[in-house]
This record gives structure tokens, sequence and C-alpha cells, in this order.
């Protein structure tokens, strides 16, 4: 009896165990076959969009608004215009005004005949036309030196671009134009002494009325003043600047 008992327990035993072996080979094969389903399942699509498409006008708009953007984006991404010839010449610089030039007074020349001095200038008639032809000798040299002035004064050296050399044509001009009007004013000068032989008041201090001299005239014959007078101008002049 107890030889069958244990007969009947090692059956059971190994029973049991070739069903625990089954199941675990049910359990590996049901998760092999289980992984390609889940490989073959077809993915999720995306839900649908909430946004609904414009229609009527709205869609109109849109259309406007892409072709606008879709055209300026072409533009921008074109290749720029060619500039006129106006842009690609160089902006010359603006012209100078034009310089007012000092003009010289109208000459004044009587003719030997016509001049005499004043009688209490004590000249005499060789010494009054020695200082004649100094005057129109001086008036000649001068006016020539004014001509020459006021020409290279107005002079066009063409359009200068460089600001030094702008700078430098500014600064001559500038000077020439000064020894210009101190040309004319020389003239005036000149002009006014023959006034006065014309006239025959020529030889005269206009300060104090006394005659000037045949050797100061000699020197300048166009002064107006004595040398007494003329110190004493100088004088005050300095006295004032003080």
């Amino acid at each position: 009896m107890a030889k069958a008992r244990k007969s009947t327990e090692a059956t059971e035993k190994a029973t049991a165990s070739s069903r625990k072996a089954t199941t675990k080979k049910k359990k590996a094969s049901g998760k092999s076959e289980a992984l390609p389903a889940v490989a073959m399942e077809a993915p999720i699509e995306n839900p649908p969009s909430s946004k609904k498409k414009a229609s009527g006008p709205q869609q109109k708009r849109g259309e406007e608004s892409s072709f606008a953007s879709s055209a300026s984006s072409s533009q921008a991404s074109s290749p720029t215009e060619k500039p006129s010839e106006r842009e690609l010449t160089k902006a010359s610089p603006a012209p100078r005004p034009p310089l007012r030039a000092p003009r010289p007074p109208q000459p004044i020349e009587p003719s030997p005949d016509e001049i005499r001095a004043h009688p209490d200038a004590n000249l005499t008639r060789e010494e009054l036309l020695i200082l004649y032809h100094k005057l129109i000798e001086e008036r000649k040299r001068v006016l020539s030196n004014f001509e020459r002035h006021v020409g290279d004064a107005l002079a066009d050296e063409g359009v200068l671009v460089d600001e030094i050399d702008i700078a430098q044509r500014s600064s001559d001009q500038a000077w020439l134009i000064r020894m210009a009007d101190k040309d004319r004013k020389l003239l005036l000068e000149i002009d006014a002494a023959l006034e006065k032989m014309r006239t025959g008041e020529y030889g005269i201090c206009e300060g104090t009325e006394e005659p000037i001299g045949f050797k100061r005239l000699e020197i300048r014959p166009w002064t107006r003043y004595s040398v007494a007078y003329k110190e004493l101008l100088e004088r005050e002049k300095s006295q004032q600047a003080r």
C-alpha cells in the first residue's frame, strides 16, 4: 500500500510539473504574439482642426492679404532697380555767390593847359607840371594793379571739390579784393588832387589852409595835409586807440 501511495504521489507531482511547464509556455507564446499586434496597430489620426475655413468676404480678404504679402516679399527679394544717372553722378558743390569787386572811379585827367595851383601854394608853373605828370603816371600804375587784382579774384578756376582747396581759394579771393579796394581808395585820392588842379585849389592843406610845400608834394603828390597837420591827426588817433 505504501508503495502504491508513493507511486501515485510521484505521478501527481509529475503531472503538476508538466502542467506548470505548459502554462509557462503558453504565457511566453502569448506575450510574443501580443507584441506584433501592437506594432501592427494603425497610428491614431489627428483629430480634425476646430478652425473652419473662412468663406465669403473673409476668404477674399485673406487671399488679398496673402497676395500682397507675397508681392512685397517678391519685391524685397528681387534685385533693386538701377539708380538714375543723376544719382550716380557725384553731387557738385553749390556754386559760390558772385563776388562784388570794387569799381574804379571815373578818370579825371585835365589837360596841362587847364591845371593851376592855389595862389597861396607857392608853386611855380614848372613845379605844378611836374606834380601833374606824377599824378597821371601814378594813376595809370594804380589802375593797372586794380584791374589785375580784380581779374585774379574773379578768375574761374573750375569747380573745386576738396575743402582745403575751397578754403584756400576763398582766402586768396578775399586778399585780392582787399588789395583792389586799397587801389580804388588811392585812385580816389589821385582824382581828388587832379580835380583840385582843375579848380585851382591844389597845394593847400585841408586842415590848416597852409601851403603843403613842393618837397612833400613831390613825394606824395595826392596828399591833402601838411606835415604838421598830419602829425597832429596821428597823435589824436593814437590817443583815441588807448
